[in-house]
């Protein structure tokens, strides 16, 4: 799984070579005398790429097979993202019972062990989440915690999961699972 660094520099990395290729056009086009056409085409092309991005998000965000996740049970949720850790190749994956004291499942990868807290939820997922998932770590003889929702993390919940290593599945990632599953 890719960082939110490496995509950061990987994104700064793109829009600087995006401003060399407009800083070497736009000197060619000044030196040719074509300066308010480079103007309209950049202006154009500024609002394609915005509209693209808007776009992908849209499609993301709305994307029929996470309408269908949303209308699910809480436990039909479980099942479903214990179906998708296998198909992301985690092994031994099993859910709890029903009072789980904050894992809803359990798998193995790479010889981690992980307890993983579902949250199927409408609003934004909140740090007792987090909370829950780390602190029933031992009871289940787990190495890591990470929990997955169907909607977004609050801010907190994002820092206490940084400060306490624990990976976050929010609706753009389980997008992603759902998508690599097919």
């Amino acid at each position: 799984m890719m960082s939110r660094s490496y995509k950061r520099r990987n994104k700064q990395r793109l829009d600087a070579l995006l401003v060399l290729v407009f800083l070497v056009i736009y000197l060619e086009i000044i030196h040719r005398g074509y300066f308010l056409l480079y103007l309209l085409a950049t202006i154009v092309l500024i609002l394609v790429y915005k509209l693209f991005v808007k776009f992908k998000t849209y499609i993301r965000i709305n994307n029929p097979k996470l309408k269908y996740i949303d209308g699910m049970t809480g436990l039909e949720f479980e099942k479903c993202v214990a179906n998708l850790l296998r198909s992301q190749g985690y092994r031994h994956v099993t859910i709890t019972e029903r009072y789980d004291y904050g894992v809803d499942i359990i798998a193995e990868k790479d010889e981690i062990r992980w307890g993983v807290q579902v949250k199927r939820n409408s609003n934004l997922v909140k740090a007792i989440a987090v909370r829950q998932v780390v602190t029933a770590l031992k009871k289940y003889k787990c190495d890591r915690a990470m929990v997955v929702t169907n909607n977004k993390f609050s801010h907190v919940a994002e820092e206490l999961a940084r400060s306490n290593d624990c990976i976050l599945i929010d609706r753009t990632k389980l997008y992603k699972w759902v998508r690599t599953a097919n």
